[in-house]
């Protein structure tokens, strides 16, 4: 079997044959029109997987397959300009996904020339910008699209990109243009084929038995449909399963100087409707699975370059949060299958320790975090007031602040030494919870627990209806909750330019609404 280098070279030998070809009726070669593509791509920014598509967009001109023959615009009523390969885009993204190129790259592959007909039905100035190869082309590939067939494209996960490509594509065709060779993109390239979920390049298996798993399953970590980077580092990824627009959530990884954190959701949407909590706004659509929940890491972890796994390599991720959408203790079962497969010793082998579950109350349950599952407890608190808490958090009218104590008590008896001290999250709202008398409610309901209390400023969202506590009015709330006792800390904001801070979490597309 093939490694990813054996496999990059035999894709790049493809394109490679391009600088013997000139591209569809302009003065440069195929390869030239690759790189130019590849180059805007890097310039501007893209994720690895939308590069390595710019690069690959035209791989199907150079496939042999008997079905793609070379048209001329004189089948046409054209003369003598070349058309190109009408398919070669489908024959490309199938090639490359036979050789273990990602969903995401083989669909940009494929819908370049789709793109064409959304952006000549939508932008009039389009057309009349295309080349005349391009025109002429155009009525082979299905022609503009109908207003119906523009506003599906328009829900595509992966649409914005889409249109990016084909847009550089249109532009790559200046003649003499330098730019970097292939053997720039040979790293991103082999770094990609090494992700392979084929059963076929687990070189370690006996072939029949790859041949089987290969028939009965298929390893789906979910799609990475946007991907976008903070100013301070923090990387919010929108993923989606099952290729089901609405069974989207939002993944964050916060690096940090000594370790990195990998916030996950555990729940598309939410059910508790948290009134300071941007994930509240969205109705709860479904639970995600076990493999669901671990894709996340699986996906972050190949980002960071934690896998392949290495000996005596420090892990650029190396905890995790249950801190994204949805209410963890709401999905027991499947979290906790989750956890089982990331402290797997034989597996993923992350120390029970280092993974916090965050829930906003599920008293009868908490017991079983340290009992069972072994792991870190995070409360979020909010209030020391039974009205005011009922009222930013519908929850605490069925599991109110006694009935809340009384589960953290049994948690702290029964969790071991690591994960024995509970972290209690409070968002500080503008005179909601924000006053001396809140803080020393605070200290008196949780003055008997191991406790750390994280005091977190609060993130507007779009909507949100209450204000952020003023920093020297958090400053002060902290200075009494320590005098009065109780260790505690300010969360410091990481990703609120991109809407992944603490509480801005929310699908941004989906049957539950737009809005991140």
């Amino acid at each position: 079997m093939a490694s990813p280098e054996d496999k990059v070279s035999a894709v790049f030998r493809l394109l490679e044959n391009g600088s013997k070809q000139g591209y569809i009726g302009e003065d440069i070669s195929q390869l030239e029109h690759a790189l130019q593509a590849a180059l805007q791509a890097t310039q501007e920014a893209a994720d690895n997987e939308t590069v390595l598509a710019a690069l690959l967009h035209d791989v199907g001109q150079f496939c042999p397959a008997k079905e793609l023959r070379r048209m001329l615009v004189e089948d046409i009523g054209g003369g003598d300009l070349d058309v190109g390969a009408v398919g070669h885009e489908k024959l490309g993204a199938e090639y490359l996904r036979k050789v273990g190129f990602s969903d995401n790259v083989c669909d940009l592959v494929e819908s370049h020339v789709v793109a064409k007909r959304y952006l000549t039905a939508t932008d009039p100035e389009y057309y009349t910008g295309l080349s005349q190869a391009s025109k002429l082309s155009l009525k082979f590939q299905g022609g503009p699209f109908t207003s119906d067939e523009a506003e599906a494209f328009e829900r595509d996960p992966l649409f914005k990109q889409k249109v990016q490509l084909r847009k550089w594509d249109d532009a790559s065709k200046v003649v003499g243009m330098e730019t970097p060779g292939l053997a720039t993109y040979r790293k991103i390239a082999v770094e990609h084929l090494q992700q392979s979920t084929m059963f076929q390049d687990m070189l370690g298996l006996p072939k029949s038995l790859q041949q089987r798993l290969e028939k009965e399953y298929a390893i789906k970590y979910g799609r990475v449909v946007d991907n976008q980077l903070s100013a301070d580092g923090t990387r919010k990824l929108l993923m989606q399963f099952n290729d089901d627009p609405r069974a989207s959530v939002e993944t964050v990884i916060i690096p940090e100087e000594r370790r990195g954190t990998l916030c996950v959701s555990s729940q598309v949407g939410c059910s508790l409707t948290c009134r300071f909590c941007h994930t509240g706004t969205q109705r709860l659509y479904r639970n995600l699975t076990a493999p669901e929940i671990v894709g996340q890491y699986m996906t972050a972890a190949w980002m960071a370059k934690d896998l392949p796994r290495r000996e005596n390599h420090q892990r650029a991720i190396s905890n995790i949060v249950f801190m994204g959408q949805g209410e963890p203790l709401y999905n027991f079962r499947n979290v906790s299958a989750a956890i089982s497969l990331l402290t797997d010793r034989q597996g993923i082998g992350l120390a029970p320790w280092r993974i916090v579950i965050s829930t906003s109350g599920v008293a009868p349950l908490i017991p079983r975090i340290a009992s069972e599952l072994h792991v870190g407890l995070a409360v979020s608190l909010h209030s020391a007031d039974n009205d005011t808490r009922s009222e930013i958090m519908p929850i605490n009218r069925t599991y109110p602040l006694q009935e809340l104590m009384h589960s953290c008590k049994e948690f702290a008896r029964l969790a071991g030494p690591q994960n024995r001290r509970i972290t209690f999250e409070y968002v500080m709202l503008d005179r909601v919870n924000d006053s001396d008398a809140d803080a020393r409610r605070l200290v008196d309901l949780i003055k008997a627990l191991p406790a750390h209390v994280n005091l977190i400023p609060f993130n507007p969202w779009p909507g949100s209806v209450y204000r952020a506590s003023s920093p020297a009015r958090v400053a002060e709330f902290c200075t009494l909750i320590c005098r009065l006792g109780i260790h505690a800390s300010v969360r410091t904001p990481r990703g609120d330019d991109i809407l992944a801070a603490c509480g801005q979490l929310k699908s941004a597309r989906g049957e539950s609404g737009d809005s991140s």
